[in-house]
This record gives structure tokens, sequence and C-alpha cells, in this order.
């Protein structure tokens, strides 16, 4: 069976038809994917900020030995200048 011109030219235009519509979506998924990245890459830069300044602050306070180990606030205190100082390390 031997197919007329009509047929191939139906069957090209509906392939130049989904590759656009492939490209279009594709396109617009990378668009919509990288301005997502980019918001959350401003937010975590943000937090980071804000985190270097907390452990700063509890490292200052630490050095001048204001609390005690021995009593609760000194082991909480201490407590957290250990856990600020792992979560340091594990984002460097």
């Amino acid at each position: 069976m031997v197919m007329n011109t009509d047929m191939i030219t139906i069957i090209l235009a509906s392939i130049v038809v989904l590759e656009t519509l492939l490209i279009g979506v594709s396109a617009y998924l990378i668009v919509n994917l990288n301005r997502k990245s980019l918001i959350y890459e401003a937010w975590l830069l943000k937090y980071r900020t804000k985190l270097d300044d907390v452990y700063a602050q509890l490292k200052s306070v630490d050095e001048r030995n204001l609390f005690d180990r021995d009593d609760d606030v000194g082991f909480v205190f201490s407590e957290l200048v250990r856990i600020m100082s792992e979560f340091d390390k594990e984002m460097k």
C-alpha cells in the first residue's frame, strides 16, 4: 500500500506539533525549576548567615565563661554550643 502525500504531510505536521509541545513544556519546567532553585539558594544563604551570627554570639559568651557547667543553665548552654559546633562543621 502506497501512502499518498496528504497522509505523509499530516503525519509530519503531527510530529512537528508534538515536538513543539515537548520543547515548550521542557522549557517551562527548566525555567520554573531554575527559579525555585534560586529562591531556595537565597533562603539557604540567608539562613546560613543567621546561623553563623548565632554561633559567633554563643562562642563570645562561652569565651567569657558566664555560665557554670555544673548547674542546669550551664549544662544547657554547653550542649547548645556543642550542637552548634557540630552543625557548623557539617555545613562547611
